[in-house]
């Protein structure tokens, strides 16, 4: 696969000029559609930067915030993430971004259920899922290879080198 320059974004990313993103090379985005369990929780920027995105012709990923503490919890976070997306087109999967402090106690048995089972519903949807967390969670909170035979990986690794193999 080619390598092309992507960001992800979110209400924290206000005023984007998207012309000029594209322009300086960024390709693709990955918007945040929100968080939690209630589709009421939608990033207020979603809408927005989906159709700036979408009318520069770049390449759109989503990503869902996780707070899930059960398998059940997980998949109302993808069902308010479905309902959110409102079945939009996208060309990359939608990441679950798991990383809150809150869910590491559950152990990395439980977490990667949670993950599975956004995935699993995401996928019913006709969705490519995705996993998203930094190297401490894919080496201590996350089954790293169960995960990474089903679903696309973003590693969040702040140098120059990837130390797991993943997608973004």
């Amino acid at each position: 696969m080619a390598k092309i320059s992507c960001v992800d974004i979110s209400e924290f990313q206000q005023g984007i000029n998207f012309n000029k993103m594209k322009n300086d090379g960024i390709k693709a985005v990955i918007i945040r559609a929100g968080y939690g369990r209630e589709s009421s929780q939608k990033d207020s920027m979603f809408e927005s930067h989906y159709k700036n995105a979408k009318s520069e012709n770049m390449m759109i990923g989503v990503y869902w915030y996780s707070y899930a503490d059960s398998v059940g919890d997980a998949e109302k976070e993808a069902k308010a993430c479905l309902e959110c997306i409102n079945n939009k087109s996208l060309d990359m999967p939608i990441y679950y971004d798991l990383e809150d402090n809150s869910q590491t106690k559950l152990g990395k048995a439980k977490l990667t259920e949670i993950a599975e089972r956004f995935c699993e519903t995401i996928k019913k949807s006709n969705y490519r899922a995705g996993v998203y967390a930094n190297l401490n969670w894919f080496n201590n909170y996350l089954d790293y290879d169960k995960l990474k035979k089903k679903y696309s990986i973003w590693l969040a690794q702040y140098n120059s080198v990837n130390e797991l193999n993943c997608d973004i």
